[in-house]
């Protein structure tokens, strides 16, 4: 499971500021299949758990299963799975217990990594605070069997 936490500089932290930081709200999200290239039509399925963060604290939760491209020209975003979660729907049952999620893929675009462009899917959490800030984490995966320009 990948525990996401804000951005920091790289600069070393005194004591103080490493446990303030161990205090930040995290965002873990976990695949249930063992490998990260799937075909269209399998089942995506992930888990995912908030750490650190009282309900009070969360505005609402963005979950998405999306492809981006990369490269020359303009960069295009599709979006395959799309769930806002209200504070209330997270209050149903404990912030800490995993979040099980499962999706159909579709049949494309597939994955592409080409010289000058690139297909990327990714599935991306977006936690939003009542105070502004924003904890997100995204989880790469191939569709299809990756495609490299040659």
């Amino acid at each position: 499971m990948a525990i996401v936490l804000p951005n920091f500089s790289g600069r070393r932290l005194s004591a103080g500021s490493a446990l303030k930081r161990q205090a930040e709200p995290a965002i873990g999200l976990r695949f249930l299949t063992l490998q990260n290239a799937l075909e269209p039509s399998e089942w995506l399925e992930f888990e995912y758990r908030l750490q650190r963060v009282k309900i009070e604290q969360i505005d609402h939760l963005e979950l998405s299963v999306l492809w981006f491209t990369e490269g020359k020209g303009s960069e295009d975003i599709g979006i395959h799975l799309f769930e806002n979660v209200t504070r209330e729907q997270l209050a149903s049952s404990p912030l800490d217990a995993a979040r099980r999620i499962a999706t159909i893929l579709p049949c494309g675009p597939l994955s592409y990594e080409g010289r000058l462009f690139k297909i990327r899917w990714c599935v991306r959490l977006r936690l939003f605070m009542v105070d502004g800030k924003v904890i997100s984490t995204e989880q790469p995966f191939y569709l299809g069997h990756l495609t490299l320009e040659v």
